[in-house]
């Protein structure tokens, strides 16, 4: 009887314990958390079009030496100024045993510069050395979509900031501040908008880029966004896993 009574009394006991054992710390009960999902936009902007040019000659008694002389000054003819780099080069017996070269190159070239171009080219061949446009692209370039995307960022941090302060007016308590900011990979779909427009452009910009038919292509804008996950905590709290 005895026995029986004091297990009871100690099982009573050792209750509370255990269930207070089993509470988690006060910090992971609350979770003063609040998630955002902010999204900026903006426009890349250009004032330069990539221009890809070959050159087809058969080489008679140049040297190799001179005939990348030759090339060189070409270039320069269609737009000075430029850092034209080569981009390909090949070198092949014809079926009449000449030797021909066949040579492309490319360089961002100032809007300025690309009235004429195809002109300039024509003027530039001869004889067994044709000097010709293969492509305009008015796409702007990594660069400037990186310029753009880092300003995009700093907008997301700037608004980040803001809501926090927006909430800090309307709690209480402890300030909120910004725990977490993880940007989302932009969709492929709004860079690949001005696809479409690019090759529809690239068909026709050596031709209408001469000026001579009073045809011009216009430097295209593209719209790219940059979105990100906020997390805003209150000072003293753990950062969310």
């Amino acid at each position: 009887m005895n026995r029986l009574v004091v297990a009871t009394i100690a099982f009573f006991s050792l209750t509370p314990l255990a269930s207070a054992q089993m509470m988690p710390p006060a910090h992971h009960v609350r979770q003063d958390h609040v998630v955002l999902n902010l999204t900026t936009e903006g426009w890349v902007k250009t004032d330069t079009a990539r221009v890809a040019v070959f050159v087809d000659l058969v080489q008679q008694k140049e040297s190799a030496e001179d005939l990348k002389k030759r090339i060189d000054g070409s270039l320069q003819s269609l737009a000075k100024d430029v850092d034209w780099r080569f981009t390909s080069s090949r070198q092949q017996l014809d079926q009449t045993g000449l030797n021909r070269w066949y040579v492309t190159a490319e360089a961002r070239v100032q809007e300025a510069k690309l009235a004429g171009l195809e002109d300039r080219a024509k003027s530039a061949s001869s004889p067994g050395y044709k000097v010709g446009i293969s492509y305009v692209d008015f796409t702007p370039s990594l660069a400037e979509f990186e310029k753009l995307r880092a300003d995009l960022r700093e907008d997301i941090y700037k608004q980040a900031i803001a809501e926090a302060d927006r909430l800090n007016k309307v709690m209480p308590g402890p300030e909120y501040h910004v725990r977490r900011v993880d940007f989302v990979q932009a969709h492929p779909s709004m860079a690949m908008e001005a696809a479409p427009r690019t090759m529809m452009m690239k068909s026709g910009a050596a031709d209408a880029s001469t000026g001579s038919e009073g045809g011009a292509e216009l430097l295209v804008s593209v719209k790219q966004s940059v979105s990100a996950e906020v997390i805003l905590g209150r000072a003293g709290q753990p950062a969310p896993q």
